[in-house]
């Protein structure tokens, strides 16, 4: 199953829910969980800031290597899955690659009590703080997620 994870700029919200579900697939030997992620918005190369390499890294991610790329086509294509931070996300998708509109989902649903139209916040241009507080939000939307993944394949 190929995944990808969509924000605006690909710098901090997307590339951490790659990496982390990148990290649960790992650890439970699933082969089958591909992820990836792009921005809305995002200039094809900027690094993830140091923010939220520092909080990705305090659960062992790694963001360091991390490039910023734009939702394309071709990604469109490889995603059976394409799971957005926000509805604005879910809008662009729909507006510029009709064709995936059907692989979409908000990943802020699977926080418990999770509804239509709830956003994974972005911390980009706030302190450390809120990156730590958001990140614990998208972690557990994002653990929620991965639980209700088919295993049947792994």
């Amino acid at each position: 199953m190929n995944v990808l994870f969509v924000c605006t700029g690909n710098l901090c919200r997307s590339p951490m829910a790659e990496a982390l579900l990148g990290k649960f697939a790992s650890r439970d030997g699933r082969r089958d969980i591909e992820s990836l992620s792009a921005g809305t918005h995002a200039m094809n190369g900027n690094s993830s800031p140091p923010e939220a390499q520092q909080v990705a890294g305090s659960v062992g991610l790694d963001l360091t290597s991390h490039r910023a790329r734009p939702v394309s086509s071709d990604l469109i294509e490889w995603a059976d899955r394409i799971v957005v931070m926000s509805p604005e996300h879910k809008d662009f998708i729909e507006m510029n690659f009709p064709e995936g509109m059907e692989k979409v989902e908000e990943l802020a649903r699977h926080r418990p009590g999770g509804k239509p139209g709830d956003t994974i916040k972005d911390p980009y241009g706030l302190s450390l703080f809120y990156y730590r507080q958001y990140f614990g939000e998208l972690m557990e939307a994002l653990h929620n997620f991965y639980a209700g993944l088919d295993k049947k394949s792994a």
